[in-house]
């Protein structure tokens, strides 16, 4: 049986899955929203240095001066970076977003592609809000 390339897999994605969970649990007792953004970075970006791996990746670790302590940025995973924003509406996702587009040019990152996902109108499972901002990316 073939399996779609598109499907989120939990093997593949554990590291999100687990932190997207514990947000939905804390949502699902404190009824607010969050939201996932994905953002891909392009291969034509140019290099520079990171924290993680110095001269293969973007430093992409300065957007945590962009984002409230308690969200989450998970990554780099091949120039994918996943950020998990507590207490946020699509409004608020949207100038996150705005943010980290800032900061690209700022630090002259080359293209951006983010998709945003919030949850629960676009997905009450990990999976479901993974594959919406994935789809996402523009």
């Amino acid at each position: 049986m073939f399996r779609s390339r598109n499907t989120i897999e939990k093997r593949k994605y554990k590291s999100e899955i687990k932190v997207i969970e514990e947000e939905i649990n804390r949502s699902q007792r404190f009824d607010y929203n969050f939201c996932v953004l994905v953002v891909d970075i392009s291969h034509s970006a140019p290099r520079g240095l990171s924290k993680v791996l110095p001269g293969n990746v973007l430093s992409f670790h300065l957007a945590q001066k962009y984002v409230r302590s308690y969200d989450h940025i998970i990554g780099p995973h091949r120039r994918r970076y996943y950020i998990v924003s507590s207490q946020t509406d699509k409004k608020g996702a949207s100038a996150v977003k705005k943010r980290i587009y800032n900061l690209a040019r700022e630090y002259n990152w080359g293209n951006l592609s983010i998709g945003i996902a919030v949850y629960p109108e676009d997905g009450n499972t990990p999976q479901a809000l993974l594959s919406k901002a994935i789809s996402e990316l523009s």
